[in-house]
């Protein structure tokens, strides 16, 4: 297995990284909602991934892990504390997707894990189908906390969504442990889910 930093020509596999995983086997994620009613919420991706703008779904946030030389998996670590969503704004203006999209993910602000200083945020973690049970997850994770040491980042935290239990247990086996839960009504008739836990681990 090979881990590396992702590069712009990964800007599609990533793509579907960030759809695939923000969805998390519902009919709808963040990012169907963002671009909300764009035909082709994909190439949207594609363009907020390679934008000049740095948001968390950048490319260079990612790792990529390969087997045989195929995409296996994906992850997404970035400063949680620096990085919030007035850059995410800036960069969907220059895409025509105005402040309005706030609107259309509002349920979502009322469960957004709260991150201290010096914390690296973990996201859009993914493991193709085939890949599955291979250790794949376990070694993107690894490496974005090894990076993380090194880059003297204290803490490192992820969000799960209330009942996403593979996810956490997956999280759990790694160290992680619960930090806090956010709850509303609204995120249940938005999105299908009670909330979102965040879990924490030192480094």
């Amino acid at each position: 297995m090979n881990i590396r930093t992702a590069k712009v020509e990964d800007a599609e596999f990533i793509a579907w990284a960030i759809l695939e995983s923000s969805r998390g086997g519902k009919e709808k994620g963040l990012f169907d909602m963002i671009f909300s009613p764009s035909s082709d919420i994909k190439k949207s991706l594609e363009q907020l991934i390679t934008n000049d703008i740095k948001t968390i779904c950048h490319y260079s946030n990612f790792l990529i892990a390969e087997v045989d030389g195929k995409d296996a998996g994906a992850l997404c670590g970035y400063d949680g504390y620096r990085i919030s969503w007035e850059q995410m704004s800036e960069a969907l203006s220059t895409m025509g997707c105005q402040g309005d999209y706030k609107e259309r993910i509002s349920a979502y602000f009322l469960c957004e894990p709260s991150v201290e200083k010096n914390t690296i945020s973990l996201n859009f973690m993914i493991t193709k189908d085939e890949f599955r049970g291979s250790g794949v997850v376990k070694a993107l994770v690894k490496k974005v906390l090894l990076n993380a040491r090194l880059k003297g980042f204290r803490k490192a935290q992820t969000g799960i969504e209330i009942g996403a239990v593979e996810t956490q247990l997956a999280y759990e086996k790694m160290g992680f442990s619960f930090k806090e839960e956010k709850k509303s009504d609204y995120y249940l008739q938005e999105f299908g889910r009670a909330g979102i836990n965040s879990y924490v681990m030192e480094l």
